[in-house]
């Protein structure tokens, strides 16, 4: 009797700790450690610093108007998902800047090396090269010129400092 019960203490304790609710896919149980998906994140500004991916400000673009995007082998061009967070705060941190956000670039730019494109309405497309390490992207180059990561915030944000910031 008393192995009984130590094998159903065993059970619930085993059926507690390892739910997956993390990852299905991964490890043995939830408190095995995750991969940290890739992403890319950028905000992009104006001059005169207005947020030009908030369609509330005058000359920024609204998704509809993005196109993200590579050429493949045949040169056909392949759409990239993307889509634009909204501002945010976290603490006492305000972020009040819109970023384009897309997990789907990383993925293609750890396994390919490829030069993606952003069209911003009726621009000129802009030529974009990740550098990734690991999980992590490392380095934006839009027309072979490196974007800054984001700089305006406590140096305890991590995902804020994992923003790209263009200025056009």
């Amino acid at each position: 009797m008393k192995k009984i019960f130590i094998v159903l203490a065993v059970m619930l304790v085993v059926g507690i700790a390892c739910k997956k609710t993390i990852d299905p896919g991964g490890g043995a149980c939830a408190c095995s450690p995750t991969e940290e998906p890739s992403y890319l994140s950028l905000s992009i500004k104006g001059n005169n610093g207005s947020d030009l991916l908030n369609a509330a400000n005058v000359g920024a673009f609204s998704k509809d108007q993005i196109q993200l995007y590579y050429k493949d082998n045949q040169g056909v061009s392949q759409s990239i998902e993307f889509t634009i967070r909204q501002s945010f705060s976290r603490g006492t941190t305000v972020y009040a800047f819109n970023q384009l956000f897309s997990t789907q670039i990383t993925s293609l730019a750890k396994n390919i090396n490829h030069t993606f494109f952003l069209k911003l309405g009726d621009r000129q497309p802009l030529a974009l090269n990740l550098k990734m390490n690991g999980n992590k992207t490392e380095q934006l180059l839009i027309n072979q010129v490196a974007v800054p990561l984001e700089t305006m915030v406590p140096n305890d944000d991590f995902y804020i400092k994992s923003i790209f910031s263009l200025k056009l």
